[in-house]
């Protein structure tokens, strides 16, 4: 079973002026013989129960320098309080939407690029925030070429208050080959891209890109997969060869917290998507790296298994499962605590002790 984006009838666009950078689209309306202007661009906003971190993403978003925008919100809340709070703001490019019953993560999204009336749409999490630039170092370039599919952008890690976490930012910005990608197109070698995304990471269009909404529209997003739409949006973008562009600079604010949606861990959609991407390219020499990255994951996720309590068996299969995608140490390490439960706690009492150790010297 497939999850698609509906596509709406194909309705007339026409270009009809530029002003400080930016289009102004219109399109008739068939039904009433009227003009509407159609902006260029959406803010694609779902959200749940987090009014006060809604409040600076909003804010964030009516803040672009870049302003032929509409945003669009979907509220999959049960109380009442994001509603109040969005009725506080007074801006027509404000479209609030209260689905009941709530249409979990990947529908909410779905649901509002459905609803999304821009060529452009960018995602905007209710936890996560934007630099007044952002639309405006990416949308022009955009659209002065209409071949490039999505845009993606550093972005600055920041912490539960929203302050930024240099160290952490730069390690990742290094781990995902962000820091050393030139400004532009990143290519059109296959396996390059494929690496882009499958291995480094490198695209995250959740909260650090810009994307022509027919792309979606056009994208089959499988259940398995559910409710990593991003991973998997970049991947189809690389399948079919499509026009990816990179912008250097730190645009966004992703914000690292306990409850946010990465924070959960989505371990069974995770190995779907990998599956899928293997399954699809097996007579490729990058498979072997995306394997070997894929394990990679399991090896965290086993890692991590060892401070959740009750998840001892669920730990020592995911470190059994990415053995022969590791290396040296870990492949030892992965070896023993998946087949030997008193390994297992062992090494889980040696890394909660140098836990902390490091907490009682910070």
């Amino acid at each position: 079973m497939l999850q698609r984006a509906a596509i709406p009838a194909s309705e007339d666009c026409l270009v009809v002026g530029v002003s400080m950078g930016s289009f102004q689209a219109r399109r008739p309306d068939r039904m009433r013989g009227t003009i509407h202007v159609v902006p260029m661009l959406t803010v694609i906003m779902p959200t749940y129960e987090r009014p006060q971190l809604l409040d600076v993403a909003l804010k964030s978003a009516l803040g672009q320098t870049f302003g032929d925008i509409e945003i669009l919100i979907g509220d999959n809340s049960d109380s009442d309080d994001t509603e109040s709070l969005v009725s506080t703001f007074d801006d027509p490019r404000i479209k609030y939407h209260r689905n009941r019953p709530g249409l979990g993560p990947q529908g909410n999204w779905l649901d509002l690029v459905q609803r999304a009336k821009g060529e452009l749409v960018a995602s905007l999490h209710d936890d996560d925030f934007w630099h007044p630039q952002f639309l405006a170092k990416i949308v022009p370039v955009m659209i002065s070429d209409p071949e490039i599919a999505m845009t993606f952008c550093d972005f600055w890690i920041v912490d539960a208050e929203g302050n930024k976490l240099p160290g952490l930012t730069n390690l990742e910005s290094k781990r995902t080959r962000r820091s050393s990608l030139p400004r532009g197109d990143v290519g059109v070698d296959y396996q390059n891209r494929l690496r882009m995304v499958a291995v480094w990471g490198a695209p995250q269009p959740a909260y650090a890109a810009v994307v022509r909404r027919q792309q979606i529209l056009d994208c089959d997003f499988p259940e398995d997969t559910v409710p990593l739409y991003d991973i998997w949006l970049s991947y189809q973008l690389v399948r079919n060869r499509q026009k990816i562009r990179f912008e250097p600079n730190r645009l966004t604010y992703y914000r690292q917290h306990p409850g946010s949606l990465t924070s959960g861990g989505y371990s069974r959609a995770e190995d779907a998507v990998f599956r899928r991407i293997l399954a699809e390219n097996n007579d490729l020499p990058v498979e072997r790296e995306v394997y070997r990255y894929w394990c990679q994951l399991k090896w965290a996720r086993g890692a991590a298994a060892m401070e959740t309590e009750g998840a001892d068996e669920w730990g020592r299969q995911e470190m059994m499962s990415a053995v022969q995608g590791l290396g040296g140490w870990k492949y030892i390490v992965a070896s023993g605590v998946g087949r030997s439960q008193l390994l297992w706690e062992i090494v889980k009492v040696g890394k909660r002790r140098r836990n902390l150790s490091r907490r009682d010297v910070v």
